[in-house]
This record gives C-alpha cells, sequence and structure tokens, in this order.
C-alpha cells in the first residue's frame, strides 16, 4: 500500500470514494442516481488546493483519499455550499426525481442554519488552522491506512508552516468515528447536534463534531 499526492487522473476514481462512502461511510446510491450530484461536495478542493490531496494506492487501486487546506481562512464553507445548492435548485427541474428529492432536503438544511433554527450555526472551529477531510472504502477500513494518510499529510503541513489542523465529523450510533481521530492525536473542539441528515434519518441523533490537533 502506498501513500502519495493526487494528480488530476486520481479526479475519478477520488469522487468515486467520496460518492461510495458520502452517507456517513455508506454509498450516496440510496438518495442520488449520479455521483455528479454529490461530487459537488469536494469541487471547491480539486480547483483551489489539488496540490494538498493526498491518495492511498493498494494493487493499483486508489482505496482512499485525504483533501486538505492549509489556511482554513481561505474558505468559506457554507458560501461555497449554499452556491453549489443554488446551482442545483436552477437545474431542478431536468432532474431525475430521486435527485431532486435529495436537493430538496439540502435546501431545508440551508434555510435551517441561516434561521438559526440548526445549532450548526455555534458550531466552533479553530481560527488560523488548516483543515482536511478522510475517506476510504469500507473494505481499506480497520487497516491503518487513515492513520498513514494523515500521517503524510502532517509532514506536508508542517513543512508549510502549518501549526494546527482541524476536521469535521458526523458522529451518531452508526457510525462513531470518535476513537479514529483520537486515536491519531486529536481532541474534540467543538460539538453540536446537527439537522444535515435529518431527511434521511429522522430518528437518529446525529452530531456534528470538531476535533483539533497541534503539529
Amino acid at each position: 500500500m502506498k501513500i502519495r499526492k493526487y494528480n488530476l487522473k486520481d479526479k475519478e476514481e477520488v469522487e468515486k470514494i467520496h460518492f461510495e462512502t458520502g452517507f456517513i461511510g455508506k454509498s450516496m446510491d440510496k438518495f442520488l442516481t449520479r455521483t455528479k450530484e454529490w461530487d459537488n461536495e469536494i469541487k471547491y478542493y480539486f480547483e483551489n488546493e489539488p496540490e494538498s490531496i493526498f491518495v492511498a494506492v493498494d494493487n493499483n487501486k486508489i482505496v482512499g483519499y485525504l483533501i486538505g487546506f492549509l489556511d482554513d481562512s481561505r474558505q468559506n464553507k457554507t458560501l461555497e455550499f449554499i452556491k453549489t445548492s443554488i446551482k442545483n435548485l436552477i437545474k431542478s427541474p431536468l432532474m431525475h426525481p430521486k435527485d431532486r428529492k435529495f436537493l430538496i432536503s439540502r435546501l431545508k438544511f440551508i434555510f435551517r442554519v441561516i434561521s438559526n433554527k440548526s445549532d450548526e450555526k455555534i458550531c466552533e472551529d479553530p481560527k488560523n488552522a488548516g483543515h482536511l477531510h478522510i475517506n476510504f472504502l469500507p473494505d481499506a477500513r480497520g487497516k491503518g491506512i487513515g492513520s498513514k494518510l494523515l500521517k503524510k499529510f502532517f509532514e506536508y503541513a508542517k513543512k508549510n508552516g502549518v501549526k494546527t489542523i482541524h476536521a469535521d465529523g458526523f458522529q451518531t450510533d452508526l457510525n462513531p468515528n470518535k476513537n479514529f481521530w483520537i486515536k491519531n492525536g486529536f481532541k474534540e473542539y467543538s460539538k453540536v447536534r446537527t439537522s444535515y441528515w435529518r431527511e434521511q434519518l429522522p430518528n437518529e441523533q446525529i452530531y456534528l463534531v470538531c476535533y483539533v490537533k497541534e503539529l
């Protein structure tokens, strides 16, 4: 197994993993017919800081990825999320009913955040920090691949003067991922109840957790 920098020809495989793990570690195919509608969630990273993306390769196949940003102040995640949703709304009349239903659930979420009806508004991230997002295929889990991806990114971030890294994750009984972050030196920074998946899991208590690590 090898950890290396991302290159443009990896984009399709990274997007596929993003789709196959998007629903709290499971596939988004229950809600979407096309990966493209979900790929927009990470489009910003490909366009703005591809040099901070790493992939894990096993038997010539990409089984995991880490996308990062060295300076979180350069990115407005909420604004990007809203812009992407508005673009999809314009296209919604031409969408498959399944895709349109999911888009509506995202728009409802945005409305809850903007109108202060969701705790995401008070979720805190550290200032002047880099951040990362990591995913790997179900068959690749439990093999230390995630830790190796993190180690490679930490080395890269330190060389570029980054002192603090944070990562956001959904925490549920279905996907209790806290041990992964703690094992890799992160500490819980903030935690709020999220309504991001309310339409899909109305009876599940889901939390948005920010984890922080000093390099």
